[in-house]
């Protein structure tokens, strides 16, 4: 009930991206929780935040167009270079709160995102992948690029 209220005070023509952004939000602090739980009790990822992470991917996905294989095919160093992976990756990263719309990488957000036992190595990438590109979608497709390269054994695209 609260959540609606927050979004009812939103001025009427922007009710729906705040609901938007407040759904982002929660989802983003339910998944960090339960991700950071799940990875120092050694157990395999629930299915709620499994569930939460299809949905992010869907809503990427369907947002961008990417093409299933061409995300499957990223996981394996094979980068497309489409417009449609590097915005599909741009999405992931942003609904994350790893990035904003504009291109600008928040490194603090991308390590509090890693587990406890991965924050070194998470530090690591960060001094070793610099944002670079002319875009929002190009920044994030050159930051995952040289994340698989760092190391391919600690990366996954959802």
């Amino acid at each position: 009930m609260q959540y609606f209220f927050f979004c009812y005070r939103c001025n009427l023509k922007k009710r729906k991206s705040c609901l938007f952004e407040m759904l982002k939000l929660v989802t983003l602090l339910v998944l960090c929780g339960v991700i950071i739980d799940v990875v120092r009790s050694g157990d395999e990822l629930p299915p709620e935040v499994k569930q939460m992470m299809q949905n992010l991917h869907d809503s990427c996905v369907a947002e961008t167009g990417v093409a299933e294989n061409e995300i499957a095919d990223a996981n394996t160093g094979k980068f497309s270079g489409s417009d449609a992976l590097k915005c599909y990756i741009k999405c992931f990263m942003s609904s994350l709160g790893m990035m904003d719309d504009d291109g600008n990488f928040d490194s603090e957000a991308y390590i509090d995102l890693l587990p406890p036992h991965m924050q070194d190595h998470g530090k690591k990438v960060v001094e070793a992948c610099k944002p670079t590109g002319t875009g929002a979608c190009d920044i994030a497709y050159n930051m995952n690029v040289c994340c698989y390269k760092f190391d391919p054994s600690k990366y996954h695209l959802f």
